[in-house]
């Protein structure tokens, strides 16, 4: 069973055996579950050496890349769905690789913790400081590449003339602002995009 929230939903709409190329994919919790539920023939791509062999242990298929370098190794339209969750602050282009993910794959699900939360914003304005992520990434030890909000997120579509088809902003809650003002209360945007075809 999946932890995180976003990751969820993205298994949600991932169809029955399909074909997932799972970027960035940690310790293949996703993947591992897209296999085991949907059937699905699976690839991830991770850095972490680490990642790898937690992932290898699931026996799940992953190879080492530095997504930096973007999926030149991958023909186009190699795959279904192609999924980005919570890494693009992590890379240093985020529109080459989307670019190269919607050559590879016919949907690309991309996540990220929106750094304009309100709660982020309060805990600038208080502390001096964003507040680490839960995921262990922290802009004060300089890992992250990209400030990524919602809105940031968005105009760089915009710009660049990637399509987004769906957008979902989490918590979701019955009667709440987060549909209204997503930039401002959404902690969590899952944003699926498609290839112009």
């Amino acid at each position: 069973m999946l932890k995180r929230k976003d990751l969820q939903i993205i298994c949600e709409y991932v169809t029955d055996s399909s074909r997932v190329l799972d970027l960035g994919c940690g310790d293949g919790q996703l993947l591992h579950e897209l296999v085991k539920e949907k059937k699905v023939k699976g690839l991830g791509i991770e850095i972490s050496i680490d990642c790898i062999k937690n992932c290898l242990k699931k026996g799940l298929s992953v190879i080492q890349e530095d997504l930096n370098e973007g999926l030149k190794d991958f023909k186009d339209n190699s795959f279904d769905y192609i999924i980005l969750s919570q890494t693009l602050e992590y890379i240093s282009s985020p529109d080459n690789l989307i670019k190269e993910m919607l050559r590879v794959g016919k949907r690309s699900y991309i996540s990220f913790e929106n750094l304009a939360y309100w709660r982020n914003r309060l805990s600038f304005l208080f502390k001096g400081r964003i507040k680490s992520s839960k995921n262990g990434g922290s802009i004060i030890n300089g890992k992250k590449q990209q400030l990524l909000t919602v809105k940031s997120f968005q105009e760089l579509c915009k710009k660049k003339g990637f399509i987004i088809s769906s957008r979902i902003y989490l918590p979701k809650r019955q009667f709440n602002l987060t549909k209204i003002f997503p930039n401002l209360f959404s902690r969590t945007a899952i944003f699926i995009l498609k290839c112009k075809s």
